[in-house]
């Protein structure tokens, strides 16, 4: 519970800039977003130093990375739904799945951000 109001603090800052922000703008802020949520985890896994963490956030990162693209040059609610998906990455994270030494507030929080801003763009960029 202690993620939420940090979480809610990163969501007051990107939902607001969402709002005031021309369309296209949006959309590029969106897709670094997502790109710097994604690469947050090669981070934790180049600290443990096992190469077959890195490998595994490094291959997670690169697909949401394609994720952000697609969302700039064909649909931007590839967006959205790549952050949605994401809180499913992050839960995997949190059953130890993947050998990276997440902290444990991360987890949590990266989920408020995921499917909060998620569910905002989603609904910004069908609406």
């Amino acid at each position: 519970m202690r993620s939420i109001l940090p979480a809610a603090l990163v969501l007051g800052v990107l939902v607001p800039a969402h709002l005031l922000l021309p369309p296209e703008a949006s959309v590029a802020l969106g897709a670094v977003t997502l790109a710097a949520i994604a690469g947050a985890y090669i981070g934790f896994a180049a600290a443990t130093g096992q190469v077959r963490a890195l490998v595994e956030e490094l291959g997670g990162a690169s697909l949401f990375g394609i994720a952000a693209l697609l969302g700039l040059l064909w649909h931007p609610v590839v967006i959205p739904v790549a952050l949605i998906l994401h809180a499913g990455w992050d839960l995997d994270h949190h059953s130890n799945l993947f050998r990276s030494d997440v902290p444990g507030w991360y987890i949590p929080f990266c989920v408020w951000i995921d499917v909060g801003l998620g569910m905002v763009l989603l609904a910004l960029y069908l609406g």
